[in-house]
């Protein structure tokens, strides 16, 4: 995907894209060796070839995927999926009402689940070393919700990476509403216990867990591990049909799903 974008360049934005495309300038070798685009200035032509030649040197440093989040913008990050996939960091919280405190943290390299609590693992250092080696952060409306939160109560644990906020990818792919509605709608399944639970719930869940209520906690957590391990299922899943969709011109292949809470 990446190789073949080039929205990070000054001056391209889409509707540039899909005409480079349609020109045959499908990758970044292509530009590097067109020596003219029809209505593009020479100079133009150069300062861009200027640009990927500095994107490349900036992917070979120890920080380019960082750098080149940077250059695709928040809107385009999801174009780096496969570069960071080495160490990805899929996560999400649970708070209680009006956010006012966070009551699990949980964080999931695509394959093992670890949940941080409230009272008993939930700290500053904790989490640091859960994100060390991070290649990227993964979340579901993750930009307006978990990181400012979690910037909020436990300041300098987010590490500089890019950040994929898979809400705004599936809006992207007409995918609208909260992270379980799409999930019913593209058939990703969570365990009968807590197949109904939705954010209210968490909530009340964690209340009866400060009451005494153990079995509580354990069905908290296990909602907080649908949420985190869900997300990279939606990822594989949504993340190439929409470049199939974006690059090639393919029908996406889900229909668009009804707007929802992002909550529910």
């Amino acid at each position: 995907m990446l190789q073949e974008s080039f929205l990070f360049l000054p001056g391209v934005q889409e509707r540039t894209e899909r005409r480079f495309w349609e020109l045959g300038i499908n990758t970044w070798d292509d530009l590097l060796a067109a020596t003219h685009i029809p209505g593009i200035s020479k100079e133009r032509l150069i300062f861009w070839k200027g640009r990927i030649r500095l994107a490349r040197h900036i992917l070979d440093s120890e920080d380019g995927t960082r750098s080149m989040g940077r250059m695709l913008g928040t809107r385009n990050s999801w174009r780096l999926y496969r570069q960071l996939l080495e160490n990805p960091r899929f996560l999400d919280i649970e708070t209680t009402e009006y956010c006012n405190q966070v009551t699990v943290v949980g964080i999931s390299d695509g394959e093992f689940y670890q949940a941080f609590v409230r009272g008993r693992n939930l700290d500053i250092a904790r989490l640091r070393r859960a994100l060390a080696g991070a290649t990227c952060i993964i979340t579901f409306n993750g930009s307006s919700f978990d990181l400012p939160i979690i910037d909020r109560n436990f300041p300098g644990v987010l590490p500089d990476v890019p950040h994929i906020d898979l809400r705004h990818v599936c809006a992207q792919a007409n995918l609208r509403g909260g992270l379980k509605a799409i999930e019913r709608h593209l058939s990703i399944r969570r365990a009968d216990n807590i197949r109904e639970t939705d954010g209210t719930d968490a909530i009340m869940l964690w209340y009866r867990h400060a009451l005494g209520d153990e079995h509580a906690l354990q069905s908290l957590i296990d909602y907080n591990a649908a949420d985190v391990l869900n997300l990279k299922p939606l990822a594989d899943m949504v993340i190439p049909a929409l470049w199939n969709h974006v690059r090639h011109e393919k029908p996406l292949p889900f229909l668009p799903s009804a707007p929802r809470s992002i909550f529910s």
